[in-house]
């Protein structure tokens, strides 16, 4: 017999439960204060993470509308707000029952809880000074339990989103690069498998992906594709260069092979000749080749590692030292030795929100040496103010030194004759801290607690885009980020971390 609903209650479930239960924790000691502006962002911004819609965020609005800062300062009355079903429903433009399948798709997602009467009835009662007494209506509690854990999503979700723009943009230039190589291929007449490489792009592009995973597989058989054509590509032209140059060659001498008496054949001979000039062509005979005939391709390859091979000669530790000293300020022991700044190359990116996959590309192409000389250049030309996106200065440099144009010493000693001189003269480097501010005794920054009316609140105003965001906000991220990368908050350089940090943040 099926068992029916009885009327007068509330469905529960199991998501229900769990949004309740963050609710109580909200009245036990040590649960973190959160301000009202603090949770209607990481509330809207966690729903947006979760996949909500734009009604579930319009309702999130709408309640925090008939909520007070008042209401979420004192310490275990939780945040309780009891506007009426057709009052939400009359601002959201939506029917009733529409309403309630979005507030409860809110409280399914542990974002707000009921806080039930005896009758269900939302009511509630202010003291003269505008505090909460009694209240039963919709919970909002369970932003402030779930603060951290919901910044968290928020975050591995913009970084999500960003990489998948990343990385969609790469699918696209790569899709594009191996679709000219092949037509090129075709249009030059070069002998290979382009059909198949056709059929191969193809199939990925018709691939429709959104999903994150789907994305970096689609990239990476773009990228081996690409790496098999050029090779094709490359091995083609030298075919046909020798070829060309071949048919160029002359010979110097030629030896027919004796007529045989007993072969009545008169046409033996010069079928013989022939033979002979045939073989000869393949190694039998000595060629004098056309200089025109060498390979461009080898020799512009030569070339540009040469030049790269010619510069990592000009640059040593104490140059880069001079040169860049604003690279210690994230790695203190980065000019311990060579080898230390060589490998401190994937912190100093991270850390000054440098792509760790343009670290990489730059070190395949430039290698080791070059390239962490290039990331000291760019990590000090963005300090100094020179550079505004320290990312996309690494890849121009990329690019030069696959070009056969980088000289990144002449940068090395161009920076360091700047910083020797400006210190002789007295003349503050462009992005360079006051001397006042530099003697200014170092803090530690807090672990834990608000920030809101301390020295590093001006601080945090300063380098983080505007509009200003909740500061605690900013704060707490601060925390998780350098625990995260093992960065004490005591470091003497904490400070100039910290703007770094502000300067990439993005709500």
């Amino acid at each position: 017999m099926p068992v029916t609903s009885p009327t007068g209650l509330r469905r529960v479930s199991a998501e229900t439960i769990a949004a309740t239960g963050y609710a109580r924790r909200y009245s036990e000691p040590g649960t973190k204060c959160v301000t009202r502006t603090a949770a209607l962002n990481v509330a809207k911004l966690a729903a947006a993470a979760m996949g909500l819609k734009t009604a579930k965020l319009a309702l999130i609005d709408q309640l925090f509308a008939s909520s007070k800062p008042a209401d979420w300062t004192r310490p275990g009355v939780a945040p309780v707000v009891w506007p009426s079903n057709e009052r939400l429903a009359r601002r959201l433009g939506v029917k009733v029952s529409t309403m309630k399948h979005h507030l409860n798709g809110l409280v399914r997602a542990g974002l707000v809880a009921y806080s039930d009467g005896p009758t269900y009835q939302r009511r509630g009662r202010r003291d003269e000074e505008g505090c909460i007494v009694e209240g039963y209506g919709i919970d909002l509690s369970p932003l402030a339990v779930r603060f951290d854990e919901l910044s968290e999503l928020v975050e591995r979700a913009e970084h999500n989103a960003r990489l998948a723009k990343h990385l969609t943009y790469r699918r696209t230039v790569l899709r594009k690069d191996v679709q000219a190589m092949i037509f090129a291929a075709k249009e030059e007449g070069l002998a290979g498998a382009w059909d198949h490489a056709q059929a191969r792009l193809d199939v990925i592009r018709e691939q429709r992906a959104t999903a994150l995973d789907v994305i970096e597989e689609q990239v990476a058989a773009l990228e081996a594709l690409q790496g098999e054509l050029e090779e094709a590509f490359d091995t083609a032209i030298l075919d046909r260069n020798f070829n060309t140059a071949l048919s160029k060659f002359r010979p110097i001498q030629t030896t027919a092979e004796p007529q045989n008496p007993e072969s009545g054949n008169q046409s033996r001979p010069r079928a013989n000749a022939r033979e002979s000039v045939s073989q000869a062509a393949y190694g039998g005979m000595a060629f004098e080749p056309k200089p025109e005939a060498i390979s461009t391709v080898e020799q512009d390859r030569k070339r540009r590692q040469s030049v790269l091979d010619d510069d990592v000669q000009m640059i040593s530790l104490p140059l880069v030292r001079d040169a860049c000293p604003r690279v210690a300020d994230f790695v203190p022991a980065a000019f311990d030795s060579w080898s230390a700044l060589r490998d401190s190359g994937r912190e100093i990116a991270v850390a000054t929100g440098i792509n760790p996959q343009v670290w990489q590309e730059a070190q395949s192409v430039l290698g080791p040496d070059i390239a962490i000389a290039a990331l000291a250049v760019t990590v000090q030309k963005s300090e100094m103010g020179l550079v505004a996106k320290p990312g996309a200065y690494m890849r121009r440099l990329s690019q030069l030194g696959r070009d056969g144009e980088l000289h990144i010493s002449r940068s090395l000693f161009g920076l360091a004759q700047a910083a020797g001189g400006s210190a002789g003269q007295g003349i503050e480097v462009a992005g360079a801290r006051p001397a006042a501010e530099q003697r200014k005794p170092t803090r530690a920054f807090p672990a834990d607690g608000s920030i809101a009316y301390s020295v590093w609140a001006d601080v945090m105003r300063q380098h983080t885009p505007k509009p200003t965001p909740d500061l605690d906000m900013v704060a707490s991220a601060f925390r998780r980020w350098a625990d995260e990368r093992d960065i004490d908050l005591t470091s003497p350089n904490i400070e100039r971390i910290l703007a770094s940090f502000c300067r990439q943040w993005k709500v």
